[in-house]
C-alpha cells in the first residue's frame, strides 16, 4: 500500500512565505472642470515605472493602467517617466506606499500645460483676493463717511488690511499649486462642485453647498462621541477576544490531552473525536485541522472524511501563504494520499505531481520532502502496473533519503519496504523477499516493537509466504501484524480488516491443503478458524466466504455420516 509515515512528519513544519498581492494603478493626466462639467483625464500609455527591488514596469494599456506583485505591505516607487511629461506632484516619486486594494494614481502633465494651469489658478486667486480687498476698502470708507469710525481708526484698519494682503503672497502660491495639481477625477460629484466654486472665487456658492450638509461643529461633536463609544466598545471587544483566545487555547490543550489519553488506551475512535473537537475550535488553524485529517486517514481509515479536512486546510493555506508554499505542498500530498486510498489513482497522481513541483522549486531536488513526493508518485505507478516507473521513483527517493540521513533510518526502511511491494506486485518474489527483509531488519532495530510500520512489514512478508504456500510461516508474520494494528488502529480500519482477511485466507488455504493430504480433522479445524475471520474482513456475501461455508457444511456432513 501507499505508506504514509513518510508524509506524517511534515505536518509540524511552519511555513514562512508571504502572500503575493497585486497592486493596481493608473498613470494619467488630470481631470478638469470646464464650465462646471467634468472633463476626465487621459491615460498615458508608454510611461515607465521604476519600483525598488523589481524590474521596470512599462504601461502598455491605452487607459494608462498598470499592476505589479507586492509581497510585503510596503513598496517604493523610485520614478515614473513619460517622454514630454512631468509629475504634477513632485513628492509622488520617490516615495514609499502601503499596499491597497484600491488603485494608486500617478498624475502627469506636459511642462507647458502644468505651468499654464498654475498661472490660471494664480490669476483666479489674485482676482478673488483683489475683489475682497476692494470690498473691505469700500466697507471701511462707508464706516468713516457715516462717522461710525474715526479717521485714525480708519487709517489703522487700512494699514492692517494692506499688511495682511502682503502676507497673502505665500497663501496665493500654495493655493495656486494645490489647484494646479488637483485631479477632479478622484473627487466625488459634491466635492468637485465645491472645489470648482472655490477655485473660481464663487465662495458664497461653495459655502451654501457645504452648509447644505448641516452644522459642521455639530457633525464633528457627533463623530467624536461616536468615536468615544467605538473606542470603549473596541476595548471591551479586545478584552473579550483575549478571553476567547485564552479559552480556545486551554480547551485545545484539554482536547489534545484527552486525545493522548485515549490513544494510550488504544481507543482510536474516541481519540479521533477529541482531535476533531479541537479542530472545530479554530477551523483556520492549519496544524489542528490537518492533524485531525491525518489521524482519521491513518488510524480510522476514513478517506472521504479525511479528504474534507485536507481540502479545508488547502483553502486556508492558499489564503494565508499563497499558491506555492510548503503548506500547500503538504496539502496536495495529503489529498493525493486520500485519493489513492479511495482508488482514484488519476486524481492521486495529479495532486502528488503538484506537490512535487512546489517542493522542487522551494527546496531543490535533494530535499527529503521531494523524496516523499517520489514515494507517492511511485506508489500510484505501481498500482497502475507501471512497475519500472515505480522502481525508478522509489530509487530516486532512496537516494535522496540516504544522502540526507544515511543508511540506517526509518524512512530508508520505508523505501526498502515500498520497493519490496513493487517486486511483489510484479510477482518477482525473490526480489520482494530481499527488500522486505531489509525493511524489517531496519525497522526492528530502529522502531519500538508496537510501531505500525513493523506491522506493515509483518503483513507483507506474511502475504508473500502465503503466495509461496508457506502457511505456518505466513501465520506467524500475520499474527504479529494483527497484534500491533489491533492496538493502534480502530477495529474497522482497512489494515486491521485486511490482515484478518489474510489470516483467514492462510487458515483456509492450509485447511484445503491438509484436506488434499487426507488429514480431514486438521483441515476442518483450520477451515472453521478461517470462516469468522473472512466474514469479519469481507462480509457474509463475499464469494470466498460463501464457498468456504459450503465446503465446511459438506465436510461436516461427511464427518457426521462417519
Amino acid at each position: 500500500m501507499k505508506h504514509k509515515s513518510i508524509i506524517f512528519f511534515l505536518i509540524l513544519l511552519t511555513p514562512l512565505f508571504s502572500i503575493a498581492q497585486t497592486q493596481q494603478g493608473y498613470v494619467k493626466t488630470k481631470g478638469r472642470m470646464v464650465n462646471g462639467k467634468l472633463v476626465p483625464g487621459q491615460g498615458l500609455k508608454g510611461a515607465t515605472i521604476s519600483i525598488k527591488g523589481r524590474a521596470t514596469v512599462l504601461v502598455n494599456a491605452d487607459n494608462g493602467s498598470f499592476s505589479f506583485p507586492v509581497t510585503n505591505q510596503q513598496f517604493r516607487l523610485d520614478s515614473v517617466k513619460k517622454k514630454g511629461y512631468q509629475l504634477v506632484d513632485y513628492e509622488a516619486c520617490p516615495k514609499s506606499y502601503t499596499y491597497s486594494p484600491n488603485p494608486i494614481y500617478i498624475i502627469m502633465e506636459t511642462p507647458e500645460q502644468q505651468l499654464q494651469d498654475k498661472l490660471d489658478a494664480e490669476r483666479k486667486i489674485r482676482r478673488n483676493l483683489q475683489k475682497q480687498l476692494q470690498d473691505k476698502e469700500d466697507e471701511l470708507e462707508a464706516l468713516k463717511g457715516s462717522g461710525k469710525i474715526t479717521v485714525k481708526d480708519y487709517q489703522k484698519s487700512l494699514q492692517k488690511l494692506y499688511a495682511q494682503q502682503e502676507s497673502n503672497e505665500r497663501l496665493i502660491e500654495d493655493m495656486a499649486q494645490r489647484y494646479a495639481s488637483l485631479d477632479y477625477d478622484q473627487l466625488d460629484e459634491f466635492y468637485r462642485q465645491v472645489s470648482c466654486f472655490i477655485e473660481n472665487g464663487e465662495l458664497t456658492k461653495a459655502d451654501s453647498m457645504l452648509n447644505s450638509r448641516g452644522d459642521i461643529g455639530q457633525q464633528v461633536n457627533e463623530i467624536r462621541q461616536r468615536g468615544q463609544v467605538l473606542h470603549e466598545e473596541k476595548e471591551q471587544l479586545q478584552k473579550a477576544e483575549a478571553v476567547q483566545r485564552a479559552d480556545i487555547h486551554e480547551a485545545a490543550q484539554r482536547c489534545y490531552s484527552y486525545y493522548e489519553t485515549f490513544v494510550a488506551q488504544s481507543l482510536i475512535d474516541t481519540a479521533a473525536y477529541y482531535l476533531e473537537l479541537r479542530a472545530s475550535l479554530d477551523t483556520t488553524n492549519l496544524e489542528w485541522v490537518n492533524l485531525a485529517g491525518r489521524f482519521i486517514h491513518d488510524y480510522i481509515g476514513n478517506s472521504d472524511k479525511a479528504l474534507t479536512y485536507y481540502q479545508q486546510v488547502l483553502r486556508n493555506a492558499k489564503e494565508e501563504f499563497g499558491e506555492n508554499s510548503d503548506w500547500v505542498a503538504v496539502c496536495y500530498s495529503n489529498i493525493g494520499s486520500a485519493y489513492a486510498s479511495m482508488g482514484n489513482l488519476e486524481q492521486a497522481m495529479n495532486y502528488d505531481n503538484k506537490a512535487f513541483v512546489i517542493r522542487v522549486a522551494l527546496y531543490g531536488p535533494n530535499h527529503p520532502d521531494v523524496a516523499t513526493s517520489y514515494n507517492n508518485m511511485a506508489w500510484n505507478c505501481m498500482k497502475q502496473g507501471q512497475y519500472d516507473k515505480a522502481l525508478e521513483y522509489y530509487n530516486h527517493a532512496l537516494r535522496i533519503l540516504m544522502h540526507n540521513y544515511g543508511e540506517s533510518h526509518p524512512l530508508v526502511a520505508t523505501c526498502y519496504f515500498n520497493i519490496g511491494q513493487t517486486y511483489y506486485s510484479h510477482e518477482e518474489y525473490d526480489k520482494a523477499a530481499e527488500y522486505h527483509i531489509k525493511a524489517l531488519s531496519l525497522r526492528q532495530a530502529l522502531l519500538p516493537p508496537n510501531h505500525p510500520s513493523l506491522a506493515y512489514s509483518y503483513n507483507d512478508l506474511g502475504s508473500l509466504c502465503l503466495d509461496l504456500g508457506q502457511y505456518d510461516t505466513a501465520l506467524i508474520y500475520l499474527d504479529s501484524a494483527l497484534a500491533i494494528w489491533s492496538t493502534v488502529y480502530s477495529d474497522n480500519h482497512p489494515m486491521v480488516l485486511r490482515c484478518q482477511g489474510n489470516i483467514g485466507s492462510a487458515y483456509m488455504l492450509k485447511g484445503l491443503d491438509l484436506g488434499q493430504q487426507g488429514d480431514f480433522e486438521a483441515s476442518l479445524d483450520n477451515l472453521n478458524q478461517a470462516l469468522p475471520l473472512l466474514k469479519t474482513a469481507y462480509g457474509d456475501d463475499y464469494e470466498i466466504v460463501i464457498q468456504l461455508q459450503q465446503i465446511i457444511d459438506k465436510m461436516q456432513s461427511i464427518n457426521q455420516q462417519k
